[in-house]
């Protein structure tokens, strides 16, 4: 989850009069805010304290239904204006009805990524990042994969700035294609009950290599206020990008303990000057994603703005 750029001030922003918006994934006129499910293409100085998940899980025969209640924290630190490390860590809490709470750590991972706007005229940006998940840095009762894994990933976003329609001109996707490759394969060895003979694979702990892909669609009421028209709304709502976000994950080896899965992403992001504030549901779009409604929700603040003349607000290296 990552995962999972909106931080420095949108310098057009006064030409029609609309409400000031900061960012740092910022592409001619576009800025594309810190969405929730995938990441976004942009690299800054910020970090999400914290990203909170909630879903529910069924009760597959066991004691009863599962809660899992999770807190994220990422912080990210650019090196250079185009390039950044972020680190990434999650503490779990799971609440299985009559059976007892089970609290631990995710595995810690880390991001390394390189932003470059290609087109400012076609509000075009690009990213190129790959994340390392430490293993055995988590609680493996909770989940925590006892093996890591090395995932390159490719960002995107396109605004529809150049589309040659006034209220279209908001719109804009953005995109993240990952593969996930496994420290450890999985692998299945047949054992046979002595005591019925029905054979079943006993697996190693290890993960199959995996696909994983998103994308976004948003309409930016701060580009409608500043880009197109000032059509005077209040400031809280021309502050608002309404989107949905597509995620789908993939095993790319085999065997494999689980399928493809699908989830759609509805919520609003709200971008204040220093911060942001989002909130989505999590509705699963086939069986293997689930049949409960989660969501996610995220406050996310902008270290460059919040501290802009200190070593945490700025690049290491002003190159």
């Amino acid at each position: 989850m990552n995962p999972f750029r909106f931080a420095a001030a949108l310098s057009c922003a006064g030409a029609l009069g609309g409400p000031a918006a900061f960012a740092h994934a910022v592409c001619g006129d576009r800025v594309f805010p810190v969405t929730l499910t995938i990441d976004d293409p942009g690299v800054s100085d910020e970090v999400s304290l914290p990203t909170f998940i909630y879903q529910r899980g069924g009760a597959d025969g066991g004691p009863g239904p599962t809660h899992e209640y999770d807190f994220d924290v990422e912080y990210t630190k650019r090196i250079t204006k185009d390039f950044g490390i972020s680190l990434d860590y999650g503490w779990s809490v799971q609440q299985t009805d009559h059976a007892k709470t089970q609290t631990g750590f995710g595995n810690l991972s880390a991001t390394a990524k390189y932003q470059t706007c290609v087109s400012a005229d076609h509000e075009f940006i690009v990213a190129l990042g790959v994340e390392r998940e430490f293993g055995r840095t988590g609680t493996a009762h909770t989940g925590a994969d006892e093996y890591g894994a090395t995932t390159p990933t490719l960002y995107f976003g396109k605004g529809f700035g150049d589309v040659p329609v006034d209220y279209l001109r908001p719109f804009a996707i953005t995109g993240q294609f990952s593969y996930t490759v496994a420290d450890k394969a999985l692998k299945g060895t047949p054992v046979t009950d002595p005591d019925t003979g029905i054979s079943s694979l006993q697996y190693n702990g290890g993960n199959p290599n995996q696909w994983f892909g998103g994308i976004s669609l948003q309409y930016s009421l701060p580009y409608l206020q500043s880009q197109v028209k000032n059509i005077g709304l209040p400031d809280f709502v021309g502050r608002l990008t309404p989107l949905v976000e597509i995620t789908w994950s993939s095993p790319a080896t085999s065997p494999s303990t689980q399928g493809t899965t699908w989830t759609v992403a509805p919520g609003v992001l709200y971008s204040a000057d220093t911060y942001q504030v989002g909130v989505e549901l999590l509705i699963p779009a086939n069986r293997a994603a689930g049949t409960n409604v989660g969501v996610i929700a995220q406050f996310h603040m902008f270290l460059d703005d919040l501290l802009p003349g200190s070593i945490l607000g700025r690049p290491l290296f002003d190159f």
